[in-house]
């Protein structure tokens, strides 16, 4: 049963939020966000800077729009440990990176990723709204820590 979350931009970047892992403003990096880009334009799916549905697994299902083999991890010394995904996005080929935040959906890293995009259902906001007594810190990295 795949998963799902609501990515949307930041500048160049797509983050997203999930309130059950503390992420706030998670960022695509290293190669994710053109990724993301590539299938979102391919799709055409419509407002999706705004937000779009994003389903994955490590099992194929329906309408899977790609599917990501991971290549490698980080270095072995590297502060960073994320894990390196190749794909063929829209007829590209593509590397990206997914840092540790991978770990809150899988208990291991997956050797292969499905992945579906998807518009923005009506009545979902895809932005966390925080609230300011809320005690959950924010887990990894967010577009505010500059």
């Amino acid at each position: 049963m795949p998963m799902t979350i609501y990515p949307y931009l930041i500048g160049p970047v797509w983050v997203f939020d999930d309130e059950k892992s503390g992420l706030k403003e998670e960022a695509f990096v290293c190669g994710m966000s053109e990724m993301i880009s590539r299938m979102i334009e391919s799709k055409d799916i419509p407002n999706a800077s705004q937000g779009f549905a994003m389903s994955f697994g490590d099992e194929p299902f329906d309408g899977v729009d790609a599917e990501l083999n991971w290549i490698r991890a980080d270095e072995p010394n590297s502060i960073f440990g994320g894990n390196w995904y190749f794909a063929t996005i829209a007829g590209q080929e593509m590397q990206g990176w997914l840092c540790p935040a991978l770990f809150c959906f899988f208990p291991a890293v997956p050797p292969r990723l499905f992945v579906r995009a998807d518009p923005l259902p009506p009545g979902i906001d895809p932005i966390w709204h925080v609230a300011p007594d809320d005690p959950r810190p924010r887990r990894f990295m967010s577009t505010d820590d500059n």
